[in-house]
Protein backbone atom coordinates (compact mmCIF):
# COMPACT_ATOMS: atom_id res chain seq x y z
CA UNK A 1 0.00 0.00 0.00
CA UNK A 2 1.24 3.29 -0.79
CA UNK A 3 2.52 6.50 1.88
CA UNK A 4 3.22 10.08 1.76
CA UNK A 5 6.47 10.44 2.10
CA UNK A 6 8.00 12.11 5.58
CA UNK A 7 10.42 15.07 6.55
CA UNK A 8 13.65 13.32 6.16
CA UNK A 9 12.77 11.69 3.15
CA UNK A 10 11.88 14.91 1.56
CA UNK A 11 14.94 16.38 2.85
CA UNK A 12 17.11 13.20 1.80
CA UNK A 13 15.04 14.14 -1.83
CA UNK A 14 16.76 17.83 -2.01
CA UNK A 15 20.30 16.10 -2.36
CA UNK A 16 21.69 16.71 -5.71
CA UNK A 17 20.66 12.99 -7.11
CA UNK A 18 17.49 13.41 -5.31
CA UNK A 19 13.81 14.60 -6.57
CA UNK A 20 13.79 17.95 -5.78
CA UNK A 21 16.26 19.83 -7.37
CA UNK A 22 17.65 23.48 -6.10
CA UNK A 23 15.86 23.33 -2.82
CA UNK A 24 16.16 24.58 0.81
CA UNK A 25 15.88 21.94 3.41
CA UNK A 26 13.92 24.88 5.71
CA UNK A 27 11.57 24.79 3.09
CA UNK A 28 10.11 20.90 4.16
CA UNK A 29 8.26 20.69 6.95
CA UNK A 30 6.24 17.67 8.75
CA UNK A 31 5.18 15.70 4.99
CA UNK A 32 4.83 18.85 2.87
CA UNK A 33 7.43 20.98 1.08
CA UNK A 34 6.92 24.87 -0.09
CA UNK A 35 7.95 25.31 -3.37
CA UNK A 36 9.12 29.21 -3.61
CA UNK A 37 8.73 31.79 -6.21
CA UNK A 38 11.21 32.09 -8.82
CA UNK A 39 12.58 35.56 -10.59
CA UNK A 40 11.21 34.29 -14.02
CA UNK A 41 8.14 36.06 -14.01
CA UNK A 42 5.30 36.35 -17.14
CA UNK A 43 3.61 39.41 -17.15
CA UNK A 44 1.34 41.22 -19.11
CA UNK A 45 2.76 44.86 -18.66
CA UNK A 46 6.35 43.56 -19.74
CA UNK A 47 4.62 41.52 -22.55
CA UNK A 48 7.00 39.05 -22.26
CA UNK A 49 9.12 36.90 -19.50
CA UNK A 50 11.52 38.52 -17.26
CA UNK A 51 14.03 37.84 -14.82
CA UNK A 52 13.86 39.75 -11.81
CA UNK A 53 16.92 39.57 -10.33
CA UNK A 54 18.09 42.01 -13.43
CA UNK A 55 15.65 44.70 -12.30
CA UNK A 56 17.02 47.21 -10.60
CA UNK A 57 15.62 47.97 -6.90
CA UNK A 58 13.69 50.73 -7.78
CA UNK A 59 11.96 48.52 -9.95
CA UNK A 60 12.22 45.64 -7.83
CA UNK A 61 9.86 47.41 -5.13
CA UNK A 62 7.19 48.08 -8.15
CA UNK A 63 7.27 44.40 -9.08
CA UNK A 64 3.50 43.03 -8.18
CA UNK A 65 0.34 41.88 -8.95
CA UNK A 66 -2.14 44.75 -9.29
CA UNK A 67 -5.90 43.82 -8.60
CA UNK A 68 -7.40 41.49 -10.90
CA UNK A 69 -4.28 40.67 -12.83
CA UNK A 70 -3.15 37.25 -13.58
CA UNK A 71 0.50 36.61 -13.73
CA UNK A 72 2.43 33.41 -14.28
CA UNK A 73 5.32 32.27 -12.41
CA UNK A 74 8.03 29.63 -12.70
CA UNK A 75 9.11 27.64 -9.42
CA UNK A 76 12.88 27.92 -8.04
CA UNK A 77 12.89 24.55 -7.55
CA UNK A 78 12.79 21.58 -10.26
CA UNK A 79 11.31 18.22 -9.46
CA UNK A 80 12.82 14.85 -11.10
CA UNK A 81 10.11 12.57 -9.68
CA UNK A 82 10.53 8.61 -9.62
CA UNK A 83 8.19 6.84 -11.39
CA UNK A 84 6.70 5.66 -8.26
CA UNK A 85 5.86 9.36 -6.51
CA UNK A 86 3.23 11.65 -7.14
CA UNK A 87 2.99 15.14 -6.24
CA UNK A 88 0.00 16.75 -5.02
CA UNK A 89 -0.31 20.46 -4.99
CA UNK A 90 -2.00 23.41 -2.64
CA UNK A 91 -1.62 27.18 -2.61
CA UNK A 92 -0.32 28.33 0.62
CA UNK A 93 -2.97 29.81 3.12
CA UNK A 94 -1.13 32.94 3.30
CA UNK A 95 -1.24 33.75 -0.26
CA UNK A 96 -5.03 33.73 0.02
CA UNK A 97 -5.45 35.30 2.73
CA UNK A 98 -3.54 38.36 1.06
CA UNK A 99 -6.33 37.55 -1.76
CA UNK A 100 -4.18 35.96 -4.30
CA UNK A 101 -5.30 32.73 -6.12
CA UNK A 102 -2.88 29.68 -7.19
CA UNK A 103 -4.25 28.88 -10.51
CA UNK A 104 -2.98 25.53 -12.45
CA UNK A 105 -2.45 22.14 -12.51
CA UNK A 106 -2.63 20.40 -8.82
CA UNK A 107 -1.56 16.98 -9.62
CA UNK A 108 1.97 16.44 -10.65
CA UNK A 109 2.55 13.06 -12.29
CA UNK A 110 4.77 10.40 -11.42
CA UNK A 111 8.16 10.50 -13.57
CA UNK A 112 7.70 14.23 -14.30
CA UNK A 113 10.82 16.32 -14.50
CA UNK A 114 11.04 20.21 -14.45
CA UNK A 115 9.53 23.35 -13.22
CA UNK A 116 6.33 24.12 -11.97
CA UNK A 117 4.36 26.63 -13.94
CA UNK A 118 1.76 28.69 -11.28
CA UNK A 119 -0.84 30.96 -12.62
CA UNK A 120 -1.60 33.65 -9.68
CA UNK A 121 -4.40 35.85 -9.95
CA UNK A 122 -5.03 39.00 -7.60
CA UNK A 123 -8.35 39.51 -6.40
CA UNK A 124 -7.92 42.00 -3.97
CA UNK A 125 -8.87 45.60 -4.07
CA UNK A 126 -4.49 45.59 -3.25
CA UNK A 127 -1.31 45.18 -5.46
CA UNK A 128 0.19 42.07 -4.24
CA UNK A 129 4.23 42.13 -4.35
CA UNK A 130 5.93 39.59 -5.96
CA UNK A 131 9.65 38.42 -3.96
CA UNK A 132 11.53 35.62 -5.75
CA UNK A 133 12.24 33.15 -2.92
CA UNK A 134 9.18 33.89 -1.42
CA UNK A 135 6.89 30.34 -0.18
CA UNK A 136 4.33 30.35 -3.23
CA UNK A 137 2.87 26.87 -2.94
CA UNK A 138 3.02 23.58 -0.84
CA UNK A 139 3.47 20.14 -2.16
CA UNK A 140 3.22 16.27 -0.33
CA UNK A 141 4.35 13.67 -2.02
CA UNK A 142 3.00 10.21 -2.03
CA UNK A 143 5.08 6.72 -2.99
CA UNK A 144 2.97 4.44 -4.96
CA UNK A 145 2.83 0.68 -4.58
CA UNK A 146 3.81 -1.41 -7.12
CA UNK A 147 0.26 -1.92 -8.78
CA UNK A 148 -0.54 1.81 -8.07
CA UNK A 149 2.71 2.86 -10.10
CA UNK A 150 1.87 0.54 -12.97
CA UNK A 151 -1.33 2.48 -13.83
CA UNK A 152 0.52 5.68 -13.08
CA UNK A 153 -0.44 8.33 -16.14
CA UNK A 154 2.70 9.38 -18.21
CA UNK A 155 3.96 12.55 -17.34
CA UNK A 156 3.99 15.87 -19.24
CA UNK A 157 6.86 17.08 -21.02
CA UNK A 158 9.28 19.07 -19.28
CA UNK A 159 8.88 22.84 -18.26
CA UNK A 160 11.83 24.68 -18.08
CA UNK A 161 10.77 28.22 -19.56
CA UNK A 162 7.36 30.25 -19.95
CA UNK A 163 5.57 27.79 -23.20
CA UNK A 164 5.30 30.31 -26.86
CA UNK A 165 1.23 30.25 -26.83
CA UNK A 166 1.55 31.34 -22.78
CA UNK A 167 3.90 34.25 -23.89
CA UNK A 168 1.55 35.23 -27.22
CA UNK A 169 -1.27 35.08 -25.03
CA UNK A 170 0.12 37.57 -22.52
CA UNK A 171 1.07 40.05 -24.60
CA UNK A 172 -2.35 41.01 -25.42
CA UNK A 173 -4.24 40.42 -22.31
CA UNK A 174 -5.51 43.22 -20.38
CA UNK A 175 -6.32 42.76 -16.67
CA UNK A 176 -9.76 43.85 -15.40
CA UNK A 177 -9.45 44.77 -11.45
CA UNK A 178 -12.39 43.69 -9.36
CA UNK A 179 -12.88 47.81 -8.33
CA UNK A 180 -13.39 47.96 -12.41
CA UNK A 181 -15.97 45.45 -12.48
CA UNK A 182 -17.73 46.80 -9.38
CA UNK A 183 -17.63 50.54 -10.99
CA UNK A 184 -18.90 49.12 -14.29
CA UNK A 185 -21.80 47.08 -12.28
CA UNK A 186 -22.27 50.69 -10.36
CA UNK A 187 -22.66 52.44 -13.56
CA UNK A 188 -25.01 49.59 -14.94
CA UNK A 189 -27.12 50.02 -11.69
CA UNK A 190 -27.52 53.89 -11.80
CA UNK A 191 -28.67 53.62 -15.50
CA UNK A 192 -30.72 51.04 -14.76
CA UNK A 193 -32.37 52.78 -11.87
CA UNK A 194 -32.24 56.26 -14.56
CA UNK A 195 -34.13 54.01 -17.40
CA UNK A 196 -36.22 52.70 -14.71
CA UNK A 197 -37.10 56.36 -13.28
CA UNK A 198 -37.89 56.94 -17.62
CA UNK A 199 -40.13 54.41 -17.53
CA UNK A 200 -42.36 55.65 -14.68
CA UNK A 201 -42.19 59.05 -15.82
CA UNK A 202 -43.42 58.11 -18.85
CA UNK A 203 -46.42 55.75 -17.36
CA UNK A 204 -46.92 58.94 -15.12
CA UNK A 205 -46.96 60.92 -18.55
CA UNK A 206 -49.41 58.41 -20.30
CA UNK A 207 -52.04 58.47 -16.84
CA UNK A 208 -52.22 62.20 -17.06
CA UNK A 209 -52.59 62.54 -20.68
CA UNK A 210 -55.54 59.57 -20.37
CA UNK A 211 -57.12 61.53 -17.90
CA UNK A 212 -56.69 64.67 -20.08
CA UNK A 213 -58.53 62.80 -22.78
CA UNK A 214 -61.08 61.48 -20.68
CA UNK A 215 -61.60 64.68 -19.26
CA UNK A 216 -61.90 66.60 -23.11
CA UNK A 217 -64.32 64.05 -23.84
CA UNK A 218 -66.62 64.44 -21.23
CA UNK A 219 -66.32 67.91 -21.89
CA UNK A 220 -66.84 67.66 -25.21
CA UNK A 221 -70.17 65.56 -24.33
CA UNK A 222 -71.33 68.15 -22.00
CA UNK A 223 -71.05 70.76 -25.22
CA UNK A 224 -72.42 68.11 -27.74
CA UNK A 225 -75.61 67.50 -25.14
CA UNK A 226 -75.63 71.51 -24.79
CA UNK A 227 -75.76 72.16 -28.60
CA UNK A 228 -78.35 69.43 -29.11
CA UNK A 229 -80.53 70.73 -26.13
CA UNK A 230 -80.03 74.62 -27.99
CA UNK A 231 -80.77 73.24 -31.58
CA UNK A 232 -83.78 71.79 -29.84
CA UNK A 233 -84.78 74.56 -27.82
CA UNK A 234 -84.26 76.79 -30.93
CA UNK A 235 -86.33 74.02 -33.01
CA UNK A 236 -89.23 74.52 -30.99
CA UNK A 237 -89.02 78.34 -30.70
CA UNK A 238 -88.88 78.90 -34.14
CA UNK A 239 -92.55 76.79 -34.73
CA UNK A 240 -93.89 78.85 -31.80
CA UNK A 241 -93.10 81.68 -33.78
CA UNK A 242 -94.28 80.56 -37.54
CA UNK A 243 -97.53 79.50 -35.49
CA UNK A 244 -97.52 83.06 -34.02
CA UNK A 245 -97.09 84.76 -37.50
CA UNK A 246 -99.85 82.51 -39.54
CA UNK A 247 -102.07 83.63 -36.23
CA UNK A 248 -101.55 87.08 -36.67
CA UNK A 249 -101.60 86.85 -40.70
CA UNK A 250 -105.13 85.58 -40.00
CA UNK A 251 -105.95 88.58 -37.75
CA UNK A 252 -104.65 90.79 -40.41
CA UNK A 253 -107.15 89.56 -43.41
CA UNK A 254 -109.85 89.70 -41.07
CA UNK A 255 -109.40 93.53 -40.11
CA UNK A 256 -109.00 93.97 -43.68
CA UNK A 257 -112.07 92.40 -44.80
CA UNK A 258 -113.78 94.36 -41.80
CA UNK A 259 -112.41 97.67 -42.37
CA UNK A 260 -113.84 97.41 -46.51
CA UNK A 261 -117.08 96.27 -44.68
CA UNK A 262 -116.89 99.32 -42.67
CA UNK A 263 -115.89 101.15 -45.64
CA UNK A 264 -118.96 100.11 -47.39
CA UNK A 265 -121.45 101.06 -44.82
CA UNK A 266 -120.44 104.56 -44.27
CA UNK A 267 -120.06 104.71 -48.40
CA UNK A 268 -123.85 104.03 -47.86
CA UNK A 269 -124.89 106.34 -45.53
CA UNK A 270 -122.74 109.39 -46.40
CA UNK A 271 -123.31 109.45 -49.94
CA UNK A 272 -127.36 109.94 -49.76
CA UNK A 273 -126.60 112.63 -46.95
CA UNK A 274 -123.98 114.34 -48.95
CA UNK A 275 -125.94 114.36 -52.18
CA UNK A 276 -129.06 116.00 -50.28
CA UNK A 277 -126.80 118.46 -48.73
CA UNK A 278 -125.81 119.30 -52.45
CA UNK A 279 -129.15 119.54 -53.45
CA UNK A 280 -130.60 122.07 -50.83
CA UNK A 281 -127.50 124.08 -51.75
CA UNK A 282 -128.73 124.39 -55.38
CA UNK A 283 -132.23 125.44 -54.53
CA UNK A 284 -131.54 128.25 -52.24
CA UNK A 285 -129.32 129.51 -55.07
CA UNK A 286 -131.15 132.54 -57.15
Amino acid sequence: MGRFLTEKELIEGLKPSGFIQNGDPQCAEGIKYDFRLSSQILKSSFKRPIDASRLSEREKGDLSIAPGEMIFVLSEERLNLPGNVVAHLSPKRKLSHAGVLAIGGFCVDPGYKGRLLIGLYNFSSTNFPLIPGKKVIAATFYELNHDEAIGAAHPEAAIEDFPEELIRMIASYEPMSIKSVADLVKQLSQELESLKTEIRSHEDWYKRFEQSLDLHNDQIGKLTTGLLAEKEARSKGEDAITSAINKLDGSLSWLRGAAWVLVGVVAMIAIPILLAWIEGKIKISP
